[in-house]
Formats: structure tokens, C-alpha cells, sequence
């Protein structure tokens, strides 16, 4: 458990003294007069949060008491309470002892705010103090280190940090300096860093640090920013030492691309590819190409960042590197990355693109002679020509189609209409959903303007098996040589764990890739095995089995969870009925990404996209894409595999397991209930999943609906779909036995005899009492039976 969640549970101010001596391994040391007690660091603790200074003047006491007895004094003092801590070295100290303008006390409980307010001027300067919540690595490693030294040692900033450094800079730093955009922070930032307080560590910055009146003062772009609060400024840089170490400076120059904010990241593609990934990379460029690839290869990165994807080049004249952003350039010039590349600014989805869509260098003049050459070369097969690679890591960005932004996007709605309306974007209206995506358009202007490259992409995988790029795939016909995928933890700025691809293509061949082999990477770059994606023409995804009824006139209740009515003003989904209706169903995605969140039973309408209604005849369908969208967990290899229609219709026995299946899945969110309000009005639910009849499970009302009763007694099931069936029901017979105090009929809507599965669970975890291990042993052995069958049916490849 972390120091911020132990103080979090603490309860007295013994619980806080406990949670920092386990934080900072403490092994010898006393409680007593003096709170935690070592040979190198005395601790004034409390409960609640104190002012440093207050605690500091009584931890002296202490000190004071000692000196005068001859006895020992530790090297360090630290104060600690719930929210922060603080540590000074002793020495620094002793100045206030000769102080006879201050009247100690008899005791250090007596120690107040006055003696505080005195001892302040010798002892404010000279404490660091750490918030735990935003510093607590910082802290434990600073306590730790300054106990092996005897004296405070300032956090070094490193590879290993610079994120967490760069955030806690913007939080105490940034924040701070006025009329500045947050796009910049990360250039003051690493003009801060760059510099001792002195003078500047690495010149030729972007932006620089000044002082004025020994007041930091920041210059870009010829405007001048001032610091509205130095006292953020000052607490940082009492925690971090700068500059970095000399090793680490061009490196962490590098970087700035991972520091830029997320909406500006997602839009100009700039998630740094880490240095050990780029290692695997040249490597495999090695195995696939040769290994002369950078001799006899010309390399364009088109979105080059600050260049890491070729800072492991060995011959830079081979290397033309081009991004959006001149800043890149010049944090490139000013780290020397890839002196003798050629680097340019250059916006590859608009420049030099013709009204009717050729490419046209002039319109520019931006791209350099030799290279126009070269590509001139390559597509007339001019013998001798240098082939050409294209090396990128292209954005990320998905964008809504430009005709569809509405007010409900959001703040973000003006920059993803710049995401949709590129000039290449314009020219691929007939590539449907897969043109919002910045990537394939990359790949499109690519495939006409380089016809006879190789393309070595980073990138997510939609473009290989997912059912909306089908038109994309029909004409992206270049020979599959061979890939890579890496877990996106690997990456900055990535959140969720799925499978980042580093594909090689080969243009001037035609072969469209209906199976795609990869080697697994781990986070780490570590080798863990193989994965192949499918594409499959020939096989509809499962998202297309089923017809969706039609919504009919009759007023439903739009819900967003079991028992809860949707929030949504705009674009209201469920509100009416389909006719023969019984309930809806959530199904978000057609891959296994998806499926985990995006899969749900409801007793109504489902209040936004992705939803269909359940009737009497899809019933079985429904069961079936319920089950096999959940039962296989989720990972970051298969994350992207795409569920498919069955290869010939499941049996009788498949269809009732996975009915049971479903109906004891903790989304079943089937319920029955009262007095929900929406649209100024009150709604009732009423509950057609309860697989047993009221006499069963000891009921104490009539279930107004018992069509899974009459449904599923017409069934055959196998032994393990019964032993899950009988299990449940002892837990229903038990729902109906007890007596729930208030506080939980009120919470979960328990006010009619009809309630679902979703609420029988949640009111015996309120309660606290059920015991699941029969049904989660009969549940298991059902799953273990099922899932196998996911395959054979061709669910999944």
C-alpha cells in the first residue's frame, strides 16, 4: 500500500506515525516525547495538518533540551501530518539557539505560534516540504538517501522521471507564469531544467530562463513572462536538482514531443517511441530488409518529431526528416539530433497537394531537391536508384467526419474538424470511417506519392482487421513482409493495454494480407511469443448478425445503467419501444477492446448509440453475441481481434448454455422497479429475465412478467447450465428470505417482487452476509465448457 493510501485509512496519529515508518523502512528506532526516534532523523508528527514552521519550533525543543545535556543530535529533522511532510537538515538550525529573544517553554506541547513566528526567519529557507499526494516517491527517496548521508540530497531529474517531473513543474511551476498557452510549457520548462540558476546548461533554446531583481523571468518569442507566485518556484527546485546530469541532456531534449498536452500530442502525432523499442525496430529492419538497409535505403519520416525514431541511424545523409512543428527543429538543432540528416518543416497531408489531388512540389517549395529526386528516381525504376524507406510514427488522431460535428463534442469540436479537413482528407470520401483516421491518410498520400517504397509504420491495428476500414483494405494491396506489435505501455501518453504495430509493407507489390504474422513484444521490448491478425472477406463480423428491430411509438424509459435513467439531453437513444420487445441490449464495438465495457443486458431502452432491442426471436442471438463478446478475457495481444459470425449455426445445447451464461454474468443488468423519473415523469421497469417462477423462489408477490420461465422450460440443458440454474436459485430463494433494512431497498429500487439478478447481488454485497462460492464454482465449470466452443463456432479465430 502506497504512504498516500495508508494516510488516507489513518485514524489516529499513531496510524500516521505507522504509515511513515513503513513507507521509509524504518528498523531501529523509539517512540516517545520526541514521535519517531532514529539516530539519524527525529519526527514530529500529528493527526492533522500543522504549518511546517509551528512543527519544526517544536521538534527545536527538543533539539535544545538535547544540546544542553550533551546528548546526541541527529543529522536531520522531519515533520509529517496527513497531507505533507517536510525535512531540514540540523545544522541549518543551530543559529536559533544563541537566540535569547526567544522564550522557550517548560514543554514542547507549549511550544506556540508565536515561538513559531520567531524561530521562522532562521528555519523557513532551509526545509524542503513535500504535498504526499503529488510527492510521496519524491520524499521516501529523499529521506532515505539524506539518512545513508547525513544531509538532504535534491532529486536528480533523469530518463526515468522526466514525465513526473514535467507535470509536478506545470502543477507548482507553470500554472504560475502569466499569459502563457499550456503548448509552451514544455519549452520554458526545459528552460528551466537547462539551467543552474546561474547561467544556461544547454544554449540555443527555444525559450530561455533570465533573472530580473534575482527574480526568474522567462523569454519566447521575444515576449518576456514573470512568475505571478515564486513560492511554487521555490518549493520545486528545493525538491529537484538541476541541471541534469551532462549523459542525460540531449536525451531528455528529445523527449519534448511525450510533454506536449494530449489534445495537441493526439493531433500532430507526437507520442515519443521509446529508445529501447526503437533498438527492436532497427533490428528487425535488419532481419526483413538486409543488414546494409541504411546504406542502400533513402529514410523519410514525414511526422519525424524530434527525431527518435532516427536517432539510431548510422548514416544520417541517407536520412530526410520533415514534421508539422518548427519547434521540433529547433529543439533537434539545439540537441544536435542527426547533425547530418536532412531535417525540413513540412505539412505532409496539405503541402503540395493540387486541387485535384496531384502532387505538385512547387506549390511549396519546401521539399529538398535531392529528395524529390530521389522519389522522381524510384518511381521511373531508374536503374541505380536508391530504394526508399518510409519510417514513421504517424498520429493517432480519429476524427469525427467534418458534417457531423455538433454542439455536444465539446471544447474539442474546432480541432477535430482541423483533424478531418486536411487536403488529403478531402480526397477520401469514398474510404468511409477509415478516412478519420490521420494515420491512413499518411498511408494514402504515401501509396500515390511513393509507389514503389517500403513503408515501416508504427501504429495502431485497426487498419489490418477492423470491419470499418473494409474499404480502406481494398485498395491498401502493397505485399505484407513482415511486424512487430508491442504492448502500448511501452508508450508515453498511450493509455489502456492493447498491441501498438511496427509493420513493414512493400508497395510495389500487390498482394493484399488476409493473415497477418507478428513477434509479441512486451513493454520492455522483451520477446513473448507470437500473434497473428485476421482479416477475413469471406466471414461477416459478428456485429452484422443480427437485424436490429424497429423502434416502434411507444414511450420507453432511456436508461444508462441498471436502475438509472439516462443524463443525456442530445441525441437521446431508447426512448421508444420495438415491438415484441423485452428488454435492450448494449453492444459497443465489434472486438474484443470493446466488448468487456460495451456489453450489457437491460430491462429498457439503452439512452445512447450501440444498443438493440432483445425480443422473443433474437433472444438466442442476443445470448449467444452476449457470451462470447465476455467470456474470453480481454488482453493487450488479443485487444484488437475481431469477433466474427458463426462458420454454421450452434447447436441446441450452445444456444441454453449460453443463455444461463448470460442470465448470472454480472451485466445482466435486467431489474424491476418503481418511481424511476425521467422527463418529469415516473417509470416503471419491468423484469422479463427471471429464469424461475414465483412459487420456486418463495416470492412474496406475483412476478408481473414470467416469459424466461416459460422460455427456458421448453430448454434442454446440459448438466453444467443446471448446476449453475440450481445454484442461482438457492441465492433467489435467499433474496426473498431476508428482510433489507431501508437504506438498501431505497438505493436499489427494491420495491417489487420482479427484481433482477443486478440487484439481487448488489443488495447482498450492501448486506454483507451471501455466500457466491456454489454459484461461482458452477458459473466457472460452464465457462470452462463454453469457451473452447468460441473458436470451433469461428466466434473468434
Amino acid at each position: 500500500m502506497s504512504l498516500t493510501a495508508a494516510l488516507a485509512k489513518a485514524k489516529s496519529e499513531e496510524d500516521v506515525k505507522d504509515a511513515y515508518i513503513k513507507a521509509l523502512g524504518l528498523k531501529s528506532y523509539t517512540k516517545g516525547l520526541i514521535d519517531i526516534r532514529t539516530d539519524e532523523v527525529w519526527f514530529e508528527a500529528k493527526d492533522k495538518s500543522k504549518p511546517p514552521v509551528l512543527m519544526f519550533a517544536q521538534l527545536l525543543f527538543y533539539v535544545r533540551d538535547a544540546r544542553k545535556r550533551g546528548e546526541h543530535i541527529p543529522p536531520l529533522l522531519a515533520v509529517i501530518d496527513r497531507e505533507k511532510a517536510a525535512i531540514m537538515e540540523t545544522a541549518k538550525a543551530l543559529p536559533i539557539m544563541t537566540d535569547k529573544s526567544i522564550k522557550w517553554p517548560k514543554s514542547a506541547s507549549q511550544v506556540d505560534q508565536k515561538i513559531a513566528t520567531q524561530a521562522a526567519p532562521y528555519i523557513e529557507t532551509h526545509f524542503v516540504v513535500y504535498k504526499i499526494d503529488s510527492h510521496e516517491k519524491e520524499f521516501i527517496s529523499t529521506v532515505k538517501t539524506a539518512i545513508k548521508g547525513g544531509k538532504i540530497v535534491r532529486t536528480p531529474i533523469t530518463p526515468d522521471n522526466l514525465r513526473q517531473v514535467f507535470d509536478k513543474w506545470v502543477e507548482m511551476i507553470g500554472c504560475e507564469i502569466e499569459g502563457v498557452s499550456e503548448t509552451d510549457y514544455a519549452l520554458l520548462f526545459f528552460a528551466d531544467i537547462m539551467h543552474d540558476g546561474v547561467k544556461a546548461a544547454v544554449k540555443d533554446l527555444e525559450a530561455r530562463l533570465l533573472h530580473e531583481d534575482e527574480k526568474p523571468v522567462f523569454l519566447l518569442n521575444g515576449k518576456t513572462y514573470e512568475l505571478s507566485s515564486e513560492r511554487g518556484y521555490r518549493s520545486f527546485w528545493s525538491i529537484y536538482h538541476r541541471p541534469p546530469d551532462e549523459e542525460y541532456r540531449s536525451y531528455l531534449l528529445e523527449r519534448r514531443d511525450s510533454l506536449l498536452p494530449l489534445d495537441e500530442r493526439s493531433f500532430k502525432g507526437a507520442f515519443y517511441t521509446p529508445l529501447h523499442i526503437v533498438d527492436r525496430a532497427y533490428d528487425f529492419l535488419t532481419e526483413t530488409l538486409g543488414k546494409n538497409w541504411q546504406k542502400n535505403y533513402i529514410v523519410w519520416d514525414m511526422c519525424c518529431g524530434v527525431g527518435n525514431l532516427e536517432v539510431k541511424h548510422s548514416n544520417y545523409r541517407n536520412v530526410f526528416m520533415s514534421t508539422l512543428d518548427q519547434s521540433d527543429l529547433k529543439i533537434m538543432n539545439a540537441s544536435r539530433t542527426c547533425v547530418a540528416a536532412t531535417k525540413f518543416q513540412y505539412d505532409y497531408l496539405n503541402d503540395d497537394i493540387a486541387e485535384f489531388g496531384e502532387i505538385d512540389y512547387s506549390l511549396t517549395k519546401r521539399l529538398p531537391k535531392e529528395l524529390q529526386q530521389a522519389i522522381a528516381d524510384a518511381k521511373a525504376k531508374k536503374k541505380g536508384a536508391k530504394k526508399i524507406l518510409v519510417l514513421i510514427n504517424p498520429p493517432y488522431a480519429e476524427a469525427m467526419n467534418v458534417d457531423n460535428i455538433t454542439d455536444s463534442a465539446g471544447k474539442n469540436s474546432e480541432q477535430k474538424s482541423g483533424v478531418a479537413n486536411t487536403k488529403i482528407g478531402a480526397l477520401m470520401g469514398d474510404l468511409g470511417y477509415a478516412a478519420r483516421e490521420l494515420f491512413v491518410q499518411f498511408l494514402v498520400r504515401i501509396q500515390k506519392e511513393l509507389p514503389n517504397s517500403t513503408v515501416a509504420m508504427f501504429s495502431k491495428l485497426k487498419y489490418v482487421n477492423a470491419p470499418n476500414f473494409k474499404e480502406f483494405r481494398q485498395k491498401w494491396t502493397a505485399k505484407y513482409l513482415d511486424g512487430l506489435v508491442v504492448h502500448s505501455k511501452a508508450f508515453d501518453g498511450l493509455k489502456g493495454d492493447f498491441p501498438i504495430g511496427f509493420l513493414v509493407w512493400d508497395l510495389s507489390k500487390k498482394e493484399g494480407a488476409n493473415e497477418i504474422k507478428t513477434k509479441a513484444l512486451d513493454r520492455n521490448g522483451e520477446f513473448v511469443g507470437e500473434k497473428i491478425f485476421y482479416n477475413e472477406p469471406g466471414q461477416q463480423p459478428l456485429s452484422e448478425w443480427f437485424v436490429r428491430p424497429r423502434s416502434n411509438k411507444q414511450d420507453a424509459l432511456p436508461l444508462k445503467n441498471a436502475i438509472t435513467p439516462t443524463t443525456s439531453t442530445k441525441d437521446v437513444r431508447g426512448s421508444k419501444w420495438a415491438d415484441g420487445a423485452i428488454g435492450s441490449m448494449i453492444v459497443f464495438g465489434n472486438d474484443l477492446q470493446h466488448a468487456s465495457q460495451g456489453t450489457a443486458l437491460l430491462s429498457s431502452g439503452y439512452g445512447n448509440a450501440g444498443a438493440f432491442f432483445v425480443t422473443a426471436e433474437n433472444l438466442w442471438k442476443a445470448a449467444i453475441i452476449f457470451t462470447v463478446r465476455r467470456i474470453i478475457k480481454p488482453t493487450w495481444l488479443n485487444d484488437r481481434d475481431q469477433f466474427l459470425q458463426p462458420r454454421e449455426e450452434p447447436s441446441s445445447e450452445f444456444k441454453a448454455d449460453c443463455l444461463v451464461w448470460m442470465l448470472f454474468n454480472t451485466s445482466n443488468l435486467s431489474a424491476g422497479a418503481e418511481g424511476l423519473e425521467w422527463s418529469c415523469r415516473k417509470w416503471s421497469l419491468v423484469n422479463h429475465f427471471i429464469p424461475f417462477t414465483e412459487s420456486e423462489v418463495g416470492a412474496s408477490g406475483r412476478f408481473e412478467s414470467d416469459f424466461m420461465s416459460q422460455y427456458i422450460s421448453k430448454l434442454k440443458f446440459s448438466k453444467e447450465a443446471k448446476a449453475v440454474l440450481d445454484e442461482g436459485r438457492k441465492l433467489w430463494m435467499r433474496f426473498h428470505s431476508v428482510k433489507f433494512e431501508k437504506r438498501i431497498r431505497d438505493e436499489f429500487k427494491l420495491n417489487r417482487p420482479d427484481v433482477g439478478w443486478y440487484q439481487i447481488r448488489k443488495a447482498f454485497e450492501a448486506n454483507g452476509t451471501e455466500d457466491y462460492s456454489g454459484l461461482k464454482e458452477a458459473y466457472e465449470k460452464l465457462s470452462l465448457k463454453i469457451r473452447p466452443q468460441v473458436v470451433d463456432y469461428g466466434f473468434l479465430k
